[in-house]
């Protein structure tokens, strides 16, 4: 039960105040009805929804978009994309390619598990240039194989050594295949004034199917060599293949591509010609054992070459000729 205000003591009541008769300003908008309060609402929330949807399309296509970007990144070099090789940095060839033979044959003292050359007893092979036939070596690999890109570094140190290198390349072997860094005969020249030297880089390192995209197919009497010979040792025709004059055959690495597993192109580079680590004292090792298997193709030639690794032991051939295992 409220109590009630005495008479006496009622407040003043003031006047009401009344609104303007004329001019919009001081109008009062008439209060809005149902139905359109409830059409505003419904125009609010749609507009809502639509900015939400296209947040989220927004923010799935940079998701995608970058997505994309990533794959891009980490399988370009192995998928078709960018360019598979690069001119090889002139100071890291000239270093490579200038090795002392002391050195090279050094590392044969400390590295004693190299596989060695089959020895081929046919007819020599030969090319003829300028008129003149000479002594040839043939090498056929592929870009992508890891075994290839191990014997490449020796095999550079090595016949640099007899004649000298223009527009070598550096690649890598395919990164399903290791990502071993190395050097690419494609596209480079050598001049020898004892023997000729021909490369042929069969595949690049970037898939095409089930294999690689071809880079150089073998002329028909160079892929007759490699099967034929490849048959005598019970193989099919693999890479590398390495003919030297038709005295020996080189079917595999000198050492294990292994060792240069997860090194950079550059590491690999500054090690040859130290024998203090593992992979120069390798790649020196092979090299020393090539110089001697060329000097017995160019008939001990240069002179001082060869004189200087007259004392190198060869290894044991990898795989023997099936003959030899027959009569044996």
């Amino acid at each position: 039960m409220s109590e009630a205000v005495p008479q006496g003591d009622q407040p003043e009541r003031k006047p009401t105040s009344v609104p303007p008769r004329s001019g919009k300003a001081g109008k009062r908008p008439a209060p809005a009805r149902p139905a359109q309060r409830q059409k505003a609402s419904q125009l609010r929330q749609a507009r809502a929804r639509r900015n939400r949807i296209w947040a989220g399309a927004s923010v799935g296509l940079i998701i995608v978009v970058v997505a994309i970007l990533i794959v891009v990144a980490t399988t370009g070099s192995s998928s078709g994309g960018g360019t598979p090789r690069q001119p090889a940095p002139a100071a890291a060839v000239q270093h490579i390619t200038s090795v002392p033979l002391d050195t090279l044959v050094a590392a044969t003292h400390q590295v004693s598990n190299l596989s060695g050359a089959g020895v081929l007893t046919g007819a020599p092979l030969t090319s003829t240039t300028g008129g003149a036939a000479k002594p040839e070596i043939l090498y056929i690999g592929a870009e992508f194989c890891p075994i290839c890109a191990a014997q490449r570094w020796p095999l550079v140190v090595a016949l640099s050594q007899f004649g000298t290198f223009t527009n070598l390349q550096k690649t890598h072997s395919a990164v399903r295949d290791g990502n071993i860094q190395t050097l690419s005969f494609y596209g480079s020249t050598y001049n020898s004034p004892y023997f000729v030297f021909t490369p042929v880089e069969n595949t690049t390192n970037q898939p095409s199917g089930n294999f690689y995209k071809i880079l150089e197919n073998p002329t028909a009497e160079q892929n007759n060599l490699w099967s034929t010979i490849e048959a005598q040792f019970g193989q099919q025709q693999s890479y590398p293949f390495i003919n030297i004059g038709g005295k020996y055959a080189l079917i595999t690495s000198q050492y294990p591509s292994t060792i240069l597993s997860g090194k950079s192109w550059d590491s690999i580079a500054s090690s040859i010609g130290d024998n203090t680590n593992t992979v120069g004292a390798s790649i020196n090792a092979s090299a020393a054992v090539l110089v001697k298997y060329i000097c017995s193709m160019t008939n001990q030639q240069p002179a001082n070459v060869c004189q200087a690794v007259s004392s190198v032991t060869l290894p044991a051939a990898a795989v023997q000729p099936q003959a030899s295992k027959a009569g044996g």
